[in-house]
C-alpha cells in the first residue's frame, strides 16, 4: 500500500472515532458499565466536521483510478483484427469468411484446428472471449482461471447460437460467432443456465440488459470468440 493511501484510511481512520466516540458522548478513557455521555464539545465536533471531508479528497485519486479503469478491448479487436489471446493471425478476418446459417447465427474461422471434428454427441472444451455488439468486452475463461467451458454437443448445457455453431470446428480452431439474442440466455444467466456463462454480477448484467433491453435492436449480436482445446 502507497505513502498516501496510508494516510487517507489513517484520516478516514481518526474520524470516524473522533464521530462515533465523542458524538454519541463516550469517553474513551473512562469507560465503565456506570459511566454517563458527556456532551460534545464545538472542539471535537468541527474537528470530526473538517476530517472526514479532507479524508473523502484524498480517497478521490483512487476512485477515479478504479472508475477510469478501460473496460473496453483496443480497436483493433472490435474491427475483428484480434481475437483470443496468443492468436498469430493479425489481419481483419474478410466479409467472405463469414457463414451465416439458416437460423442467423454467424461465425467465421479465425484458425484452422486439425484431426478430430466436432459433431452432435462430442464433449467439446471450449476457451472463450465474451462481448457485447459495440466490442466491449464483458469476460472471458482466460480471466477466470482458464477454466474452459465443457459441454457435449446437442445436450442443452451450452446456448444455442453456441451448440449451433461449434458444429464443424476442430480440435485448436479458433472461432468468432455472432449469436443473435434469440439464441443466447434466453434462459437466463444463473448458475446451471446454458453457457459458457459470464463470471460475477457485473458481467452478468450486461448480457441480461442485452437480453432484456436490445433483443428487438435489428442486428443485435453478442460476439463470443471460442477455440476448442479439446474434442472428444
Amino acid at each position: 500500500m502507497t505513502t498516501s493511501s496510508l494516510l487517507a484510511l489513517l484520516m478516514v481512520g481518526t474520524a470516524v472515532l473522533l464521530f462515533s466516540d465523542t458524538a454519541f458522548g463516550f469517553d474513551r478513557g473512562s469507560i465503565s458499565s456506570s459511566s454517563k455521555p458527556s456532551a460534545l464539545s464545538r472542539r471535537e465536533f468541527l474537528l470530526a466536521g473538517a476530517t472526514a471531508p479532507t479524508a473523502m479528497l484524498a480517497l478521490l485519486p483512487f476512485m477515479a483510478q478504479a472508475k477510469d479503469t478501460p473496460t473496453a478491448l483496443s480497436e483493433e479487436y472490435r474491427q475483428g483484427t484480434a481475437a483470443l489471446a496468443d492468436m498469430e493471425e493479425a489481419a481483419p478476418v474478410p466479409k467472405e469468411a463469414y457463414k451465416k446459417l439458416p437460423s442467423g447465427v454467424i461465425y467465421a474461422d479465425l484458425r484452422q484446428g486439425k484431426d478430430v471434428v466436432a459433431t452432435e454427441g462430442s464433449k467439446v472444451n471450449l476457451q472463450w472471449v465474451l462481448r457485447k455488439s459495440n466490442g466491449y468486452f464483458v469476460d472471458s475463461s482466460e480471466r477466470n482461471a482458464d477454466v474452459p467451458f465443457i459441454f457435449t454437443i446437442g445436450d442443452g448445457t451450452a446456448i444455442a447460437g453456441v451448440d449451433e455453431a461449434v458444429r464443424g470446428i476442430k480440435a485448436g480452431g479458433v472461432r468468432r460467432i455472432l449469436i443473435p439474442p434469440s439464441l443466447a440466455y434466453v434462459q437466463g444467466l444463473e448458475d446451471g443456465k446454458p453457457g459458457p456463462l459470464p463470471y460475477g454480477f457485473g458481467p452478468r448484467q450486461q448480457m441480461r440488459r442485452v437480453q432484456n433491453v436490445r433483443a428487438d435492436v435489428p442486428g443485435e449480436y453478442i460476439f463470443l470468440e471460442v477455440q476448442a482445446t479439446r474434442i472428444r
